[in-house]
């Protein structure tokens, strides 16, 4: 979080996070909740702007009804 929005570093993928991991698995209709090494894989074509993807994910994880 430091990375992304102090110091706005554009290609931080927040990858431990469980909200991202969540928002991944519900965007992309995942089975199950995504590794860290499915979530590197999956974000590789958000280079070099995996921070502002992890912003929008964020952003939609709060306004999205639960399910």
């Amino acid at each position: 979080m430091l990375l992304i929005t102090e110091l706005e570093r554009p290609d931080v993928l927040v990858a431990g996070d469980l909200v991202i991991r969540r928002a991944v698995e519900r965007g992309w209709s995942l089975p199950a909740l995504p590794t860290r090494e499915e979530l590197y894989a999956l974000a590789e074509p958000w280079r070099p702007y995996r921070s502002t993807a992890c912003a929008l994910l964020w952003r939609w994880m709060r306004t999205a009804p639960t399910a």
